[in-house]
């Protein structure tokens, strides 16, 4: 069986349009979203943020030319379709990271040291962790973490004149600039799905898809949450000399009639219509309906 080959113009490599771009830049934003969620719901560091600064088309000689040599390479799939993409982070970073997933507050003053195997296995599983939960096109079935380089000049595989989309990220601890992050992504790594780079396509399938995790992962973190819930059969309005001038035995007259469906508030907001009765040898209430939230 013949392979068909695929002509390659070097003078003129191929390029990216301006829809691609714009696809690959929410895919990047998305990414920056997910580190903040894990970051502060997981490592509880809500003052660590990752953002999303700008995205650009050049060459994969200029890629190089931008990032330091001792930069963390995480090279990664999207099986079985893609393979080579780049996710590239500042060892400052990457050593960060490591002190999070630690249980650290994410400040580290040496930034030179050697990472060890520990560190290399904690930054591959934070780029699973991440990398993993990103879209994946039709015709692939998962997103996989293929290799980790600890310093740049190892990772090198690339034509330099490689056209390559790169998104450009930086994590921040408040006002302070810990490290740049950013994805490298070659055109001959995304040319089998490259029909597929078009913005629309990403946001049905984000409808579709992405919702429900973030609605599943929500769901998740205040499941076990207790909040107050309280029936009241009703109101009326006294004076304060009423009021001190009650005595035992005596009627007070509510605004609702036996019959009547009474309110239930859920943290202080009305919420639902029910009646009250017994459940068993406890008084309770059976929900009949709901109503407009209100304060």
């Amino acid at each position: 069986m013949k392979k068909e080959v695929n002509i390659y113009d070097f003078k003129k490599p191929q390029r990216y349009s301006t829809d691609n771009m714009r696809f690959l830049s929410v895919i990047s934003d998305e990414f920056c979203k997910s580190i903040n969620l894990f970051v502060a719901y997981e490592l509880k560091k809500p003052n660590i943020v990752c953002k999303l600064e700008r995205i650009e088309q050049t060459n994969y000689e200029e890629f190089m030319y931008m990032i330091s040599n001792d930069s963390v390479i995480i090279e990664h799939a999207i099986k079985p379709l893609v393979q080579g993409l780049i996710y590239q982070l500042d060892k400052s970073v990457a050593l960060s990271f490591v002190d999070l997933i630690l249980g650290g507050d994410g400040i580290v003053d040496d930034h030179k040291r050697e990472l060890t195997e520990v560190d290399k296995e904690l930054i591959s599983y934070i780029g699973s962790e991440f990398l993993t939960k990103m879209h994946i096109f039709e015709g692939c079935e998962s997103r996989e973490v293929s290799n980790v380089y600890t310093n740049a000049g190892s990772s090198q595989k690339y034509p330099i004149s490689e056209s390559v989309i790169i998104s450009h990220m930086k994590m921040m601890d408040g006002d302070r600039e810990i490290g740049k992050m950013s994805f490298c992504n070659p055109y001959s790594c995304l040319e089998p799905v490259i029909d597929q780079l078009e913005s629309k396509r990403l946001f049905i399938s984000k409808d579709k898809e992405y919702d429900f995790e973030f609605t599943s992962a929500i769901y998740k973190k205040i499941d076990g949450v207790k909040t107050e819930l309280v029936a009241s059969l009703g109101n009326v309005n006294v004076s304060v000399e009423e009021l001190l001038n009650l005595k035992l035995g005596d009627i007070i007259t509510l605004d609702t009639k036996v019959n009547e469906d009474i309110d239930l508030f859920v943290g202080g907001s009305k919420s639902f219509k029910c009646k009250p009765g017994l459940i068993k040898d406890k008084k309770g209430v059976v929900i009949t309906g709901d109503t407009k939230k209100e304060a």
